[in-house]
């Protein structure tokens, strides 16, 4: 297959390559015709598709992902500790503070742009509003990033808000259980959220490759909804019933506090984080659709299409 001569990159490394937005990114980059080398500890569970080559590691092992990028003129940060994925403060540092360090590094010896993943949490913390590991890891991230800019490296940040996907066992936390019917009570129903399906951050951060601007940061999030209107559109899309039950936050903050505690024991995922019970995600990102020349789809648009098995 011949790479599509209207791409600036011909060769993308694309780290924490099997998640919800690494496995989605690799898929429609190969589909567009670049060759894509993946980079993850677990082996990959990718499509079949043309031009996807994985290499196990980690992301500490900075001449593993060295060696695994070499031939790369872009590299797309997305590996990340994100909530509840690990179980330490030092599992956090390590992953989102000195793995993209290392990342950093092998972008200025190979001499590749750097797509740096973040999120909007970063915001949150640097208000004061959000002081978790997860928050505060990913502000560090972000502040060596800045430091690289400054030194002149080619790189950009992309803040994602919460992203979703429309498949269920890849579609997050409440939608998963959403879309295989198993939703019967929905906590914090009025919080308000500005969610991202993974597609549209997919293209967003494959624009960043092509056409955002050195040292720029980008807030990649949809239209904000509460989160009973966003399970009831869904739910209603799909053709299944919206949970008749909704409970406040404040009546569930001590019993989710205790589940998530005790996850370990009980082998039972609490369909939502304790952050996300606690803090209201508005962001605005018009902005950077208008400046990465993409749009967001529109919820009835994606699940209608999922149905039809598209």
């Amino acid at each position: 297959m011949i790479t599509d001569p209207l791409f600036r990159f011909k060769h993308a490394f694309v780290t924490g390559a099997t998640g919800i937005v690494g496995s989605a990114l690799c898929e429609m980059i190969s589909k567009r015709g670049i060759p894509v080398t993946t980079y993850s500890r677990t082996s990959s569970k990718f499509p079949k598709l043309w031009g996807i080559r994985h290499v196990p590691g980690d992301i500490l092992d900075f001449e593993g992902l060295r060696n695994a990028a070499k031939d790369s003129d872009v590299i797309f940060h997305v590996a990340a500790a994100v909530h509840n994925s690990v179980s330490t403060i030092a599992e956090y540092q390590n992953v989102n503070v000195i793995g993209t360090q290392n990342v950093i590094r092998v972008a200025r010896d190979i001499d590749a742009k750097l797509i740096h993943v973040s999120t909007v949490n970063v915001e949150g913390f640097r208000k004061g509003e959000l002081l978790d590991e997860y928050a505060r890891t990913k502000s560090q991230a972000e502040d060596l990033v800045q430091i690289g800019i400054d030194d002149g490296l080619d790189a950009v940040i992309v803040r994602s808000a919460t992203v979703f996907g429309n498949q269920a066992g890849r579609a997050g936390l409440i939608l998963d259980r959403v879309l295989d019917g198993s939703l019967k009570v929905l906590p914090a129903p009025s919080r308000k959220i500005s969610p991202v399906w993974k597609y549209d951050l997919v293209t967003a951060l494959i624009n960043a490759a092509e056409v955002g601007e050195k040292g720029h940061t980008y807030t990649i999030a949809g239209p904000t909804i509460t989160t009973a209107n966003f399970v009831k559109c869904v739910s209603q899309t799909v053709g299944l019933p919206v949970p008749l039950l909704s409970i406040p936050a404040w009546m569930i903050s001590l019993p989710l506090r205790l589940a998530w505690a005790f996850k370990f024991l009980t082998r039972w995922t609490p369909p939502v984080s304790m952050e996300s019970l606690q803090n209201d995600s508005i962001h605005d990102g018009r902005k950077a659709a208008q400046e990465l020349e993409f749009r967001y789809t529109n919820l009835s648009e994606i699940f209608t299409n999922s149905n039809k098995g598209l």
